[in-house]
């Protein structure tokens, strides 16, 4: 069964051509691949990454299983991360983590996963993720939250759990990206809101192939 972004309905909107990655239908790219990757370089572009996975543990012995998935997991501190190419560990408190992966690869990590001493809930489908990418992407946060988000505060690898235009999310920092997981039903009402602050920096919406997956921080 193809799994559609909670985008969907905002693709019709433009000339998006839509691939398949496992199992859903994603906006490769918005119909201008160079115009695209030229915002990136210059301004600032907006991203569906709802297709990528996002997993919740909560109670129990929650460190001890997110140490089975990526070594090093348990000893970060809350608000912090642990990531490689593939995924992203986010320590949300003491005993609450999100774990974000490619696409595809929630199956396998939940049958690594023991039920028995944490609560595991997939959200995938529940949640989407917008990627805010760009040089002048920290003048349309500026203009989303009352958040300090300097990067001389938040640095690569920080986690922030917070609200934009009034939408709660968890924002997970690398180097150049800023990804943003926040309820699906949602996703609409933040997409609107975020391109209307940032029209004035040059905000575009992009596809997967100007900003394809990936975790590492320092990316």
């Amino acid at each position: 069964m193809i799994k559609t972004s909670p985008l969907s309905g905002i693709y019709r909107n433009h000339p998006v051509n839509i691939i398949e990655v496992s199992g859903w239908h994603i906006a490769g790219n918005f119909g201008n691949t160079e115009r695209e990757q030229e915002n990136l370089k210059n301004s600032s572009v907006l991203v569906d990454w709802s297709h990528i996975g996002k997993i919740s543990l909560s109670r129990g012995d929650a460190s001890a299983a997110a140490e089975k998935i990526l070594k090093g997991s348990s000893k970060i501190e809350p608000l912090s991360s642990i990531a490689d190419s593939k995924m992203a560990i986010l320590r949300l408190t003491k005993n609450d983590y999100l774990i974000l992966c490619n696409p595809g690869m929630e199956k396998s990590m939940l049958e690594k996963i023991d039920s028995k001493i944490t609560t595991v809930t997939d959200q995938s489908g529940s949640n989407g993720c917008l990627v805010l990418g760009g040089p002048r992407r920290d003048e349309v946060l500026e203009r989303s939250t009352a958040v300090d988000l300097r990067r001389d505060r938040v640095v690569a690898g920080s986690v922030i759990q917070s609200s934009i235009h009034t939408i709660n999310m968890t924002l997970y920092r690398t180097n150049n990206f800023d990804i943003i997981v926040h309820p699906r039903n949602l996703t609409e009402s933040l997409y609107d809101a975020l391109m209307d602050v940032g029209i004035g920096v040059g905000l575009v919406p992009a596809g997967i192939e100007t900003i394809p997956v990936s975790f590492e921080k320092e990316k």
